[in-house]
């Protein structure tokens, strides 16, 4: 049977082409900036709370972007300082942060209160009995004092590589740090090369969970437990991924090649919200830090603390703009 690889980069660019193009012809006033604020950062459309450069009335507190112009095109940054990414060895005890990892926005969506990215793969490869990296690799990225969840209905913790296991640690309580208490994974085991390129089913070759709500921090660890599928499948990878943007096949088995093609990266889904308060808390309204604009409406978050904003029915347009939802 003929296998079609399709890299999850270019589905990524692909649905984010198309949506942005349903999305520019259906209602070109969602996706406005403030005024004499810049809104683009190469195709990619950048709407208010979101903003770009110094002038910080061009975005609300916690969501400045950045636009790397140094790539053709441009590339869409978060550049939150509070955004953290840790790697290292398991095996050190030591994390350090990692200044280059910074997470690539590839698109903004208002309606749905969801961030489309790239997040990073853990990995871990032999070669005949020498490790090409760690046997024990590990990611910590946190994602407190940020309006930025997780996507617990889009995203699935998957491993990818034989006999190998990984692992999430996780909290819902910034103060007890990142460590946390709370753990879970999966395993991957194969029975050997046609067994395993035969399958296609959660646990042979690769495995998938889902990941809790309101998921902020999280500290991944991979595990190659031994070699014995080093001639069709050196390596093993781990990650947090849209589910709707990465299927699996047998192909992401075969040597380095996976984590080269999608160069070490992987479509993620972000919720985020304005949470610094609550709809149920009428008084807001009269706040000056009150994000919805004239002819709107506030829910509640579906994922954590916070709300989101949307203009009422009969109306369109960039609900966190005082005027943003005009008369359709």
């Amino acid at each position: 049977m003929a296998l079609q690889v399709v890299p999850l980069l270019l589905l990524l660019s692909s649905f984010c082409s198309a949506t942005a193009t349903s999305s520019s012809s259906s209602s070109v006033k969602s996706v406005q900036a403030k005024p004499n604020c810049p809104d683009k950062c190469g195709n990619i459309t950048v709407p208010y709370p979101f903003g770009l450069g110094h002038d910080p009335n061009c975005y609300r507190d916690g969501f400045k972007l950045s636009c790397n112009h140094t790539f053709t095109p441009p590339k869409l940054l978060i550049a939150s300082a509070d955004t953290i990414i840790f790697e290292a060895t398991d095996q050190d005890g030591v994390y350090k942060e990692v200044a280059d990892r910074v997470l690539e926005v590839k698109e903004i969506s208002l309606l749905q209160g969801q961030l489309h990215v790239y997040s990073f793969m853990d990995y871990n490869c032999y070669n005949h009995s020498l490790f090409v990296s760690p046997n024990k690799s590990s990611i910590v990225m946190d994602l407190w004092d940020t309006p930025f969840t997780y996507s617990d209905t889009r995203n699935m913790f998957t491993v990818i590589g034989c006999d190998s296991q990984a692992s999430i640690k996780y909290n819902n309580n910034e103060s007890i740090g990142w460590f946390g208490i709370l753990q879970y994974g999966c395993s991957v085991f194969c029975l050997g090369i046609e067994e395993t390129l035969s399958g296609n089913y959660s646990g042979m070759g690769f495995c998938q969970t889902t990941i809790p709500r309101e998921l902020k921090s999280v500290g991944r660890k991979l595990e190659i437990l031994e070699n014995s599928s080093l001639d069709f499948n050196p390596c093993a990878y781990a990650f947090i991924a849209d589910k709707e943007r990465y299927n699996f096949s047998v192909a992401d088995l075969s040597g380095f090649d996976f984590y080269r093609r999608n160069r070490g990266m992987v479509p993620t889904i972000l919720d985020w919200a304005i949470e610094n308060d609550s709809c149920e808390n009428i008084t807001m309204r009269n706040s000056t830090t009150y994000a919805c604009g004239n002819n709107t409406h506030c829910y509640k978050s579906p994922n954590g603390l916070g709300y989101l904003c949307k203009c009422l029915k009969g109306y369109g347009g960039n609900p966190y703009l005082q005027d943003g939802c005009q008369g359709t």
